[in-house]
């Protein structure tokens, strides 16, 4: 036994530093997927050694926790620990789907433990739509931090805020004498464009103005006194906090909803997308007969023997209409109109952003800048110049984005802080400094956030935690 012991010593000092780690990474997701299952894991064992006084719920919790945190962490030994080249790539591009794989086990093997059944729907067509609609939302927000880091090499805390501007400057709008006629008209069935095209350029030239106010005032100033990166981000969470506040005392902590025209809102103001629905069906399937939902000649089928995994259907069955079991209309989900605007002119944005860096001689400068400043001003390239037009750039592409935002969701102060996290988080997963990589993360990040709403509802009314 000494000797078994002392091997297996030898063996752990001699393997590298990732094959240690992804052992761990597996024994932790091991070991949460054994307390799962048979309710024979560490946390488990803990609980019958303190007489059982955590609450059960409490530990399938901190084993969910668990496992996808050791899934987690495999991903982070594959970004540190992998040598560069094409399966690193391959492996990174897919970590993803390797996540919500990882989360789709945690949560069969929690309801085969727990002896239930649960089923989650998704609406392809949704997820599309939805995806489009949270990925230009924290686009708009993460452009504007990755355009900041590239060329003043800082984490700007204040660029959801000017996110807030945009939203709030839409109401602004709607209140002047010249358009409140517009917002306050009823409805003709004929969209007035006039109103919101000119709010999103008001809110483009107005929020960038204010961003570059902020640049003269607070950041030049750090920079003249050779600021490091940590200064200047305590400087613009401080700048946030009081462009908040400003908001705060001028609109109050009400909620509002930028209206351009009442016939934006009309049922028949939206696309009719034909979709189709992917049924999965998790934890105890072991029934009998099951009647599925995929329709062959018209009528709905019964399988024998138990429920399968997952279910793709397109029609829907007449029984949710007529009470009778046959299938005929296919199911549409609705995209309204107001919905589109804000990717269609968000990633549009950040494509004349990448032409304008990429082909332009402004676009050269800046880059210039963000790689060597001092070297760039020795070319004769005004430096300051520049700052100036990256902060007008950032800022107004999140103040566009707040215009947009103001039509799909009631907002109020607090609404842009919470769309910050997100957006830093996809600057993080698009390599930072990129703007590609940002369109990427957002499509990534958009992704998750619209799958976890019918995952959680699904799961979280089986489990008795619909919140």
């Amino acid at each position: 036994m000494t000797d078994m012991l002392q091997e297996l010593r030898e063996r752990w000092a001699s393997a590298s530093r990732g094959q240690r780690r992804a052992t761990i990474a597996l024994a932790i997701i091991l070991d949460a997927s054994i307390g799962l299952l048979h309710q024979s894991g560490t946390l488990n064992v803990v609980d019958f050694a303190t007489g059982g006084r955590v609450p059960n719920d409490m530990v399938w919790l901190l084993q969910i926790v668990e496992s996808v945190s050791g899934a987690f962490l495999l991903v982070k030994i594959l970004f540190d620990d992998v040598p560069t080249g094409r399966l690193r790539t391959l492996c990174i591009a897919s970590s993803p789907l390797f996540l919500l794989l990882s989360v789709w086990l945690t949560l069969e093997f929690l309801f085969t433990g727990l002896g239930k059944d649960s089923t989650v729907t998704i609406d392809m067509a949704t997820m599309a739509v939805g995806t489009l609609t949270w990925s230009s939302t924290y686009l708009a927000i993460a452009v504007g931090l990755t355009l900041t880091y590239k060329v003043q090499r800082y984490g700007n805390f204040a660029q959801s805020e000017l996110f807030l501007i945009g939203m709030y400057l839409s109401m602004v709008m709607i209140w002047s004498d010249f358009f409140f006629p517009i917002a306050d008209a009823g409805g003709d069935n004929v969209l007035v464009w006039s109103l919101l095209i000119w709010t999103l350029l008001a809110a483009f030239v107005l929020t960038g103005l204010a961003g570059v106010l902020i640049d003269r005032l607070v950041y030049r100033g750090f920079r003249e006194k050779n600021a490091t990166p940590q200064i200047m981000m305590i400087a613009s969470l401080g700048v946030a906090l009081i462009l908040r506040a400003v908001v705060y005392l001028r609109f109050g902590a009400g909620r509002n909803l930028f209206e351009p025209d009442s016939d934006w809102r009309l049922p028949d103001s939206r696309w009719d997308l034909p979709t189709w629905k992917l049924r999965i069906n998790l934890g105890n399937r072991d029934v009998e007969s099951y009647t599925g939902f995929e329709c062959e000649s018209g009528e709905r089928i019964v399988h024998e023997g138990s429920k399968p995994v997952t279910e793709y259907y397109n029609l829907m069955p007449e029984s949710e209409l007529l009470g009778i079991a046959e299938c005929s209309t296919e199911y549409v989900t609705g995209y309204a109109y107001y919905k589109a605007a804000m990717p269609l002119v968000i990633f549009s944005s950040c494509l004349m952003l990448l032409v304008l860096l990429r082909k332009t001689r402004l676009g050269r400068r800046m880059r210039a800048v963000a790689d060597n400043p001092d070297l760039a001003a020795s070319s004769g390239i005004n430096v300051e110049s520049i700052h100036m037009t990256s902060a007008f750039l950032a800022a107004g592409i999140s103040g566009l984005g707040g215009a947009i935002f103001a039509l799909l969701y009631r907002f109020y102060p607090e609404l842009a802080f919470s769309l910050l996290l997100p957006s830093f988080a996809i600057i993080v997963l698009g390599t930072i400094g990129s703007i590609e990589g940002a369109i990427v993360g957002a499509l990534v990040v958009g992704f998750v956030r619209t799958l976890s709403s019918p995952v959680l509802i699904g799961v979280g009314l089986d489990l008795g935690r619909s919140n």
